[in-house]
Formats: structure tokens, C-alpha cells, sequence
């Protein structure tokens, strides 16, 4: 059962996630945090971990990687303990994880060391696995427009969507320019959007809009909430 912590615990919690650098983060389009930690907490269920701690906009999952009996609730164990912190912005919340590994003793005493740079992966390729189950939990029982049917793919998008339409290169973020675009008022036409320059991990999107104006938004990793 997940345990409720004071609010000056959580406070504090909340401060050092966000303050802490590098943090790998992913935002939720439309999310309040409520909504977001909700989301994360059954997603963490489903997986197989433990949520021995919620609060209004932190919780904290682990997992046992090694215990000496696990008959023995005070036997010495490690584990890996993932702390999330849940930020409102404009668009929607954005999810912030790190990472710790934590040792126990038979008395309960706790050493930790933060390995969130050594799980960079990892936690980035939970948050886009994260990001891209809300995108399909949003768009349930919502109108099946273009762009909602279309959705994030895990494959070429760019290549498979200029075979369907015959445009030229869109992007693998172009679901996700589109979605900040829309975040900004932008209602979006039937026009494709355009890839405009790209590199290994960002890409630049023009998105074209009913009332005549285009955005231009850039995307990392799928993160398409800053404009350089």
C-alpha cells in the first residue's frame, strides 16, 4: 500500500528532483499533474513495481534487484528506487525522473547512491513508453481526426507517411509538433506538416494552421515544447 508522506517532505522532495541536473523528463500533453501521477502509478502497477510512496505531484517506485530471503521482511536487500516529480506547464505536465540505488540493513537503515546518469536510457525509454501510452489514453473516445488516428509510430514514420501521401520527409516527431502546435491554439488543416532540418536527436517542424498561419516548432526526442 503507498504511503502518504507530509507535505514538508514532499515539498522538499519536489524542489531537489527539479533542481537536480541532468533530470531526463518527458511532458504529457493535456495532463494535469494529477492525471500525470495517476497515469505513471498504474503504469508502474502494470509493470510489476512497488509504490510505497504518493504525493500530490511526487511518488516514488521501486523494485527489488537482490535480497538475502525474501521470506524476511527485514532481510538485507538493494534496490532500485525511481523518484518522480510532476510539473505544470501550459501544454500539459511534464514528468521528471531520477534514479537511485538503494541498500537496506536488517535494522532498516538506508545507504543510496543517485545512478540516474547510469539509467539515462532506461528512464528515457520508459518515459517515451509513458508518453506514448497517454497519447493513446487521450485519444480514446476522442473524434478520430487526422492527426489523432494517425498517432506515434515506433517505425520510420517520415518514410511511411511520404509513401501514403507522396509529400516529401515530415519527421518522427511530427505527431508530437503537431500535438504542441495544437497545445498553442493552432487548428490544424489538412496540409502535411514539413520537416524543415533535422539532426540525430531534434528536428525542426513547420505546422500549418485553418486561420492561415504556420508554427515552426522544434522537437527533441520527441520533446516538443521549446522554440529555439
Amino acid at each position: 500500500m503507498a504511503r502518504i508522506v507530509p507535505l514538508t517532505a514532499l515539498g522538499i522532495l519536489a524542489i531537489e528532483l527539479a533542481a537536480a541536473a541532468p533530470a531526463p523528463g518527458a511532458l504529457l500533453y493535456g495532463a494535469t499533474p494529477e492525471q500525470a501521477r495517476d497515469f505513471a502509478i498504474a503504469s508502474a502497477y502494470r509493470r510489476g513495481w512497488s509504490v510505497p510512496v504518493v504525493g500530490e505531484t511526487t511518488v516514488e517506485i521501486e523494485q527489488i534487484l537482490e535480497e538475502s530471503d525474501p521470506d524476511a521482511p527485514l532481510a538485507p536487500r538493494r534496490l532500485i528506487r525511481i523518484s518522480a516529480v510532476f510539473v505544470a506547464e501550459d501544454s500539459g505536465t511534464r514528468v521528471l525522473l531520477r534514479a537511485r540505488e538503494v541498500q537496506t540493513s536488517a535494522t532498516g537503515e538506508e545507504w543510496s547512491t543517485d545512478v540516474t546518469e547510469r539509467y539515462a536510457e532506461n528512464l528515457g525509454n520508459a518515459l517515451s513508453s509513458l508518453r506514448s501510452k497517454w497519447d493513446e489514453h487521450r485519444d480514446t473516445g476522442q473524434p478520430r481526426t487526422r492527426e489523432s488516428a494517425r498517432g506515434p509510430t515506433t517505425g520510420d514514420e517520415s518514410t511511411d507517411r511520404a509513401a501514403e501521401t507522396g509529400a516529401g520527409p515530415v519527421g518522427t516527431w511530427a505527431y508530437y509538433a503537431e500535438r504542441y502546435a495544437e497545445s498553442r491554439g493552432c487548428v490544424l488543416t489538412d496540409a502535411e506538416t514539413l520537416l524543415e532540418a533535422s539532426g540525430p536527436n531534434w528536428e525542426w517542424h513547420r505546422v500549418k494552421c485553418r486561420n492561415g498561419r504556420s508554427l515552426r516548432v522544434h522537437c527533441h526526442l520527441g520533446d516538443c515544447t521549446t522554440r529555439r
